[in-house]
């Protein structure tokens, strides 16, 4: 059952629909406590990505193979692309493959376009692998793409088109929301700043307050007391100007929010529309307690032009191991020092700054998460409960809690609850406390490090730090759920991990390490997607639900053992929610039990990104059991941690150098993993499936030269995304073609 919203909201239509910002559930499941808005934006049908070999003039790097790979990229960027104004938001190397990722952001007028960007992937021999573009390059060539993309969907029967529209509301760039209060007129012009440049060149612009008022209309839904709203007056809510942490612009800030649990930043922008227009807009990023919204508005008219939540839905200790999925699957165990040397060289209660200074913690608190009860469900953690260690004469500490999750209620067992999820938020990063540390050691081996945006307090090697994970247990905001909120680099990345109250006692979703991990892995794919600067390219359409899909499968590839085979079935949410799961399908690698192939998305029920996200990772589950039967399977996800040097045979580029990188290529679990990850990083932002396809095959022919180029297009062929699959339409409405063709040498 859907959760009840209090306030019908009703979207009215202007130009193109593409969008809904109807209230929704997160993961369609009941009494989570949480309302949804939609995310939304102009679809950009010019945006191309486009992977395969991109050669310079010669004249240009005579000796590309000693050149930064940046400047080579940004020259690229120059002469192929044509892109003259913008600002470079990240860039990087990956060391395991030799990769830089360079990533763009147009400017305009000294704003930046907040919708314009670029991605260009450098090879360690200087040349350019792959390019993501959603630049503006003028009205013509807008409307042309789109006007293209609407009459191919046009001239196709689509029989649910009609039952579509009914279903997501007609949208548009500059939505109105009818049913609530709407803001009174705005007839007078911003007050200037002192020490803040305004674009304001017809003194119409609104002021960033009036910005603020207008976004706050707009989520009114999702609002504990939209009575607030009129106390956003600009006497009531001062506005400061500081430098800037990423840039030459002062950063503004408008204090004071009532429903914001910080003060709010605000800049202008401007923002590409789907009618070749380029908007000025107030971009404003507003962290709530349940949702953490980034809007645009209009500068003109306070019309919401796009919108993303950045929240997505979903030493010694007794926890449950890495690889026991939940309780049903295996008991308890007190595991010694799990923590990895090398992502995690301090282990996981230490926090060393560059300086050399160190914190240390007898508690569930470290460098890569804070984890602690979250009863009442607000937003207050920094002294929250937390279990602690009992210091050892040797130094050591243990949490030694027991779970007795047939007997007691969720509550008796939080100590148990809270170390397992710092337990697994490390190792990806065993119950929740204990996973979280887990999964970070685990996604820094495979390249989601420093540098590449990961979640840590303090950072040694690159990156912004300061933004370990937030982790609350038992969060008494709702049930049957869990989310995910991922800011940029530089700010916490904040868990939510529910009770479950399907069956009695009730359940903790802490310890169902699936679901832990799958709301982890919306922080790692928002990261890598679009650079760490960048938390807003999976926001909807299929790239959203690839964003949903990744989880699932980082958890399923986590979870299996040696016992598994490509014909075993694996579910998500069974245990917590009492055995029935949380998906449509069991994730297979048979038609009979999982029929999910590209076309099926086309179907009403496909439109929301999670259904949409169950088609991809049953995709990569079948690129999986295909790279596990031709290289076989390790029970162990973790590299071996010495850099031993392969000096017996002759090197090629693509030779492992080391004992880490030779064990990820040795096992086809390992493999998928790897490039899965390389993957997100090499792919445009806003991707759509046939996009993400072509980044991981793009992936494997960095890393091993393309030696499984066949076996990656069979399985994706498989599922219906071969080599002619294509999608006509918008973001949120067209037609799918399938192919179940590889390309003709696979044959």
């Amino acid at each position: 059952m859907k959760c009840s919203i209090v306030s019908a909201v009703l979207l009215v239509a202007t130009a193109l629909p593409f969008s809904s910002a109807l209230p929704t559930s997160d993961h369609n499941l009941n009494q989570h406590g949480r309302v949804h808005l939609d995310n939304f934006g102009p679809a950009l049908h010019h945006k191309t990505y486009e992977s395969g070999s991109f050669t310079l003039a010669p004249s240009t790097f005579t000796n590309a193979l000693n050149a930064d790979p940046v400047d080579i990229a940004l020259e690229f960027a120059k002469a192929e692309l044509g892109a003259s104004a913008y600002v470079v938001k990240n860039s990087y190397t990956s060391d395991h493959n030799g990769v830089t990722h360079v990533y763009l952001r147009q400017t305009h007028n000294d704003l930046e376009v907040v919708n314009g960007d670029i991605n260009i992937n450098v090879d360690r021999f200087g040349r350019i692998i792959s390019y993501g573009d959603s630049f503006y390059k003028g009205k013509t060539h807008t409307v042309k793409a789109a006007k293209a993309a609407e009459s191919k969907f046009q001239d196709m029967t689509y029989q649910n088109s009609i039952l579509g529209r009914l279903q997501r509301g007609a949208n548009v760039v500059g939505q109105k929301v009818f049913g609530v209060q709407q803001p009174k007129p705005f007839v007078t012009a911003a007050a200037p700043l002192d020490d803040f440049h305004v674009v304001d060149s017809d003194l119409t612009v609104l002021s960033p307050v009036q910005a603020l008022q207008a976004l706050a209309y707009y989520i009114q839904p999702v609002l504990k007391d939209s009575s607030v709203i009129s106390l956003l007056t600009a006497g009531d809510l001062p506005i400061s100007t500081t430098s800037s942490l990423h840039g030459d612009e002062p950063e503004l800030k408008i204090h004071n929010v009532p429903f914001a649990l910080a003060p709010v930043p605000a800049r202008q922008a401007y923002v590409q529309l789907d009618d070749g227009t380029l908007q000025l807009v107030w971009d404003l990023q507003v962290e709530m307690e349940d949702n953490w919204f980034h809007g645009q508005v209009n500068a003109h008219d306070g019309s919401v032009v796009a919108l993303m939540d950045w929240v997505s839905d979903a030493t010694h200790y007794k926890v449950f191991p890495f690889g026991v999925n939940d309780p049903s699957e295996g008991s308890q165990e007190l595991l010694t020092d799990p923590h990895d040397p090398i992502s995690s060289p301090g282990g996981w209660h230490v926090q060393t700054s560059v300086k050399g200074r160190s914190l240390s913690f007898n508690e569930t608190v470290g460098n890569n998460v804070y984890a602690h009860e979250n009863f009442e469900g607000g937003s207050s953690w920094k002294n929250n409960q937390r279990p602690k260690g009992v210091v050892q004469d040797d130094g050591s500490m243990i949490f030694d809690y027991e779970a007795r999750v047939d007997v007691d209620e969720p509550k008796t067992y939080i100590h148990a609850a809270v170390t397992n999820l710092f337990y697994l938020n490390n190792m990806v990063l065993t119950i929740y406390l204990f996973a979280i540390f887990q999964i970070h050691d685990l996604f820094f081996r495979y390249g989601f490090n420093e540098v590449a945006g990961n979640f840590q307090e303090e950072n040694a090697e690159g990156g912004i730090g300061g933004d370990a994970v937030i982790a609350n247990a038992q969060d008494g905001s709702g049930y049957n759920n869990a989310n995910f909120a991922t800011p940029p680099d530089g700010q916490h990345g904040k868990m939510r991990m529910y009770v479950w109250n399907v069956v009695s006692p009730m359940r903790d979703g802490d310890l169902e390490a699936g679901i832990v991990i799958h709301e982890y892995a919306h922080g790692i794919s928002t990261r890598l997607t679009g650079g760490p600067a960048n938390s807003g390219c999976l926001g909807w359409g299929e790239a959203g639900g690839m964003g949903e899909g990744w989880g699932d499968f980082f958890a399923t590839m986590i979870r299996m053992n040696s016992t598994h085979n490509r014909d075993s079935i694996f579910g998500m949410g069974d245990w917590a929610n009492g055995g029935d799961g949380i998906r449509r399908y069991k994730y297979s690698t048979s038609m009979d039990v999982n029929p999910s192939t590209y076309k099926i998305m086309d179907k009403p029920g496909y439109w929301g990104v999670h259904a949409k996200g169950e088609v991809w990772a049953e995709m990569l589950y079948e690129v999986a059991w295909d790279l596990i039967d031709k290289h076989g399977f390790s029970p162990k996800l973790f590299p071996p941690t010495s850099a031993s040097v392969n000096k017996d045979k002759k090197k090629k580029p693509t030779d492992p150098v080391d004992d880490a990188k030779r064990h990820i290529l040795s096992h086809g679990n390992t493999l998928v993993f790897q490039l899965v990850v390389d993957g997100l990083k090499l792919q445009p932002c806003r991707p759509s499936f046939m996009d993400s396809r072509d980044a991981i095959i793009e992936a494997d022919k960095q890393l091993t030269g393309g030696d499984n180029f066949c076996t990656i297009w069979k399985a994706f062929a498989r599922r219906g995304l071969g080599v002619d699959a294509r999608y006509d339409g918008n973001d949120w409405m067209g037609v799918r073609s399938e192919s179940f063709d590889a390309p003709s040498q696979c044959k």
